[in-house]
Order: C-alpha cells, then sequence, then structure tokens
C-alpha cells in the first residue's frame, strides 16, 4: 500500500508541477500578447492537459515484439521464449496429426529453407535440385511432399531436426 500511494504521490506531483508551470507560461505570454487572463484558469486548463496526456501514456499499451521468425537474421540466442515454444510444439507433434500439419511441420520446413539459404546460398524454389540433394529425401519430403498419413514419432522428429540441423 505504501509503493502505490508513494508512486500516486509523485504523479500528483509531476502533474501539478508540470500543469503549474505550464500554465503560468500560458499566462505570461497571454500577458505579452496583450490578452486579459486569469491565472487560476491558465494552471487549471494546463493541469487538465497534462493530466490527460499521462493517463493516455499510461493506458496506452506496449507494441508486441515482432516474430522471431519474421526476422532476417538468426536469433542472437537470447531466444529461450522461442525454444520453450517450438519444444512444445514438437511435443504435440509427435501425437496430433492435424496440429503436426498445422503447426510443426511448417515450421521445420521454414527452419530447413532458412538454414538452406543462410548457409549455403541454395533458394527452395530457384534450385530445388541443389536443395533436394543437401538436405536429403526425408526433409525434402518434409518440406515439399504432401500431407503425412500420421504424424513421426518422437525419435522421427529428432532425427529432422537432427538433419535440419546439419544443414
Amino acid at each position: 500500500m505504501g509503493a502505490v500511494s508513494r508512486r500516486a504521490r509523485r504523479e500528483v506531483l509531476l502533474v501539478g508541477a508540470l500543469g503549474g508551470g505550464l500554465g503560468a507560461l500560458a499566462y505570461v505570454v497571454l500577458q505579452f500578447a496583450s490578452y486579459r487572463g486569469k491565472l487560476w484558469f491558465c494552471v487549471a486548463v494546463a493541469v487538465a492537459a497534462v493530466s490527460t496526456v499521462r493517463l493516455l501514456i499510461a493506458a496506452t499499451p506496449v507494441a508486441p515484439l515482432p516474430s522471431p521468425v519474421a526476422a532476417e537474421a538468426e536469433p542472437s540466442g537470447g531466444g529461450l521464449d522461442g525454444i520453450s515454444a517450438l519444444a512444445h510444439r514438437l511435443s504435440w507433434g509427435s501425437v496430433d496429426l492435424g496440429r503436426y500439419e498445422a503447426r510443426v511441420r511448417p515450421q521445420l520446413a521454414r527452419l530447413a529453407e532458412e538454414r538452406l539459404r543462410q548457409r549455403h546460398g541454395i533458394d527452395l524454389v530457384s534450385q530445388p535440385d541443389a536443395a533436394r540433394h543437401m538436405v536429403g529425401e526425408p526433409l525434402w519430403l518434409l518440406m515439399t511432399g504432401p500431407p503425412s498419413l500420421a504424424p513421426p514419432t518422437r525419435r522421427g522428429l529428432g532425427e529432422l531436426l537432427t538433419a535440419i540441423e546439419q544443414i
């Protein structure tokens, strides 16, 4: 309770100081421009404006970080959240065919294609023969083949990941 009231007190002092200063400045500018105004009115309008701005800043949601898949470069090694999410997808991918086809398989195919492009300069679309030779038949089927009839076992997923790492 002490931290909340201390924070609220600090916010009120900040709004009062900024509003009072801006109101006094507006009053001086109005007087200098030969307009008649009341000091209390200038300060009240400035305090209201500063309060509104502070509330809008506090209520604005923080923009989400961009997806690591959409990034151009490889991750820098600090993406433990991405690894955890991928591990979760992989754990369900060996059980549920629908989840494997919708989430796991496209992610694995993107990883393999990205490694081909970054490490060997091979584009899957323009150089399919070189890509097929580089990745091997199991990964090639994963990347370009028809939907699977059954999800791979955990061992099969491990072999696919090892093959992707070796690209």
